[in-house]
């Protein structure tokens, strides 16, 4: 029987660590298929820097502590 897991991504920039979002994969039979879990991964990160590249025009926050 299938199990959907759920990994949450967190990346960390010196001392300031975030949760980026969540990953998740299907384990068949108790395994994770290591080359489906990467391909998620990858499609995960890849949103990710397009987010950075090129954000959204209504994304105004500000960031505590960021440099001026």
């Amino acid at each position: 029987m299938p199990v959907e897991i759920t990994l949450p991504v967190f990346v960390r920039v010196g001392t300031t660590e975030a949760c980026w979002g969540t990953v998740r994969t299907t384990a068949t039979d108790g395994t994770v298929d290591e080359v489906v879990l990467r391909r998620e991964l990858a499609d995960f990160l890849r949103s990710a820097a397009d987010c950075l590249e090129t954000p959204a025009a209504d994304d105004d926050r500000e960031v505590p502590d960021a440099a001026p």
